[in-house]
């Protein structure tokens, strides 16, 4: 043997043993088997655990199955990658985390390095946050389904506070004119007016009636592929109708000139349309200028409908989409609610923006091709 052989013979037998008094001070079980699967080193600690388990089979002395050390042994190189598994051994009752890497000895064999480390209280802590972990989430889920309930409840007040609120006024004309044909004094002139009056209160009546219950039954949109300008035309025609509403305010309407089909509900988002722009003449009492203006951009459907009104007051502006919420002395509050309500059954929504004085913005957007999952089941 030359001197630089016996050298690096010494040096790699100095590292090993090295090693071995590294391995000997682990908390942690440390063993090596050789290519036959037995046991030619074991630590301190292993031994403390198991006993003394050197020249026997791996598998043997730990009760594990002879397709671990094959495992071990035969799927894995000199040049690993580790391997790791999980047992729990009959011996002591504790679950373990093994990992396995190869290791190369100075004689040209191979050998493999097993580290043990106990994760027993590990696991039992797992166990005990999976087992709060679901705890906690069937609090939470019935704590949820106790907060549905209770906002149905209020809300379902609040619908019937609203609506004996709405019906009692047109209800006291009824009642009131049906008194004064029971007399039967009046003259012909005089019956036809309360008769006008009667229809026109029960008129009233069934509309906000209609009104409630779009508000408290919504429906699903029946979305279909439609031209967006048609749907402008048919809103700014229907609105010119009526007058009495209208009077010197201009209404206008700016179509795409190179818009696409899209799907949307067409009566649904006409009434969308109606309740939106309702609103904004209403604010402009007369006169003044309606524009609506579609577009279409990112995948997305845009109607803008603008006038130069008063514009929303700041302490306003965050409440006009909640249900009931009315500036004015009549309606039931209901119009934007049920409108924002129909577009995010589009998904989409309603922003609105408002300079005092000079002009009030709502915009409307929702996905080209509406929700895929209404159209498929559409």
């Amino acid at each position: 043997m030359t001197r630089a052989s016996k050298e690096s013979n010494d040096r790699i037998r100095d590292e090993r043993d090295r090693l071995r008094v590294i391995f000997e001070n682990l908390i942690d079980g440390v063993f090596i088997t050789n290519r036959d699967h037995q046991i030619e080193f074991m630590n301190k600690d292993l031994i403390y655990q198991f006993g003394n388990g050197l020249g026997k089979k791996c598998h043997e002395f730990f009760g594990l199955s002879s397709t671990n050390c094959r495992q071990c042994h035969e799927g894995m190189s000199v040049f690993g990658p580790p391997q790791r598994l999980e047992w729990t051994s009959l011996v002591t009752g504790s679950t373990y985390d093994m990992l396995v890497s190869p290791l190369y000895n100075p004689d040209g064999s191979h050998s493999r390095l097993h580290i043990l480390r106990d994760v027993t209280e590990q696991k039992k802590l797992e166990a005990q946050l999976l087992e709060y972990s679901q705890n906690l989430e069937a609090k939470v889920a019935t704590q949820a389904d106790r907060l549905r309930r209770q906002e149905r409840l209020a809300l379902l007040g609040e619908i019937s506070s609203g609506l004996a609120h709405e019906i009692r006024t047109p209800l006291g004309a009824l009642l009131t004119g049906i008194k004064l044909l029971e007399k039967g004094e009046e003259e012909e002139g005089e019956k036809e007016l309360v008769l006008s009056l009667l229809k026109k209160e029960t008129l009233r009546l069934k509309e906000k009636l209609s009104e409630f219950l779009a508000y408290a039954r919504p429906s699903k949109p029946n979305l279909t592929s439609g031209l967006v300008a048609e749907l402008l035309q048919e809103t700014v025609s229907q609105l010119k109708q009526d007058t009495d509403l209208t009077r010197k305010v201009k209404i206008t309407y700016q179509p795409n000139v190179e818009e696409k089909p899209c799907y949307f509900d067409r009566a649904k988002m006409k009434e969308v349309l109606l309740n939106i722009s309702v609103n904004s003449l209403q604010a402009l009492n007369g006169e003044g200028i309606l524009r609506l203006t579609s577009f279409q951009s990112h995948g997305r459907q845009w109607i803008q409908i603008t006038d130069n009104g008063p514009g929303i007051g700041g302490e306003n502006i965050e409440q006009i989409f909640k249900p009931f919420f009315t500036s004015k002395g009549e309606g039931t509050g209901l119009g934007l609610s049920i409108a924002l309500g129909i577009v995010e059954e589009h998904g989409g929504q309603i922003t609105v923006s408002s300079v005092p004085d000079r002009e009030t913005t709502f915009t409307v957007s929702w996905p080209l091709l509406g929700k895929a999952e209404s159209i498929e089941h559409g």
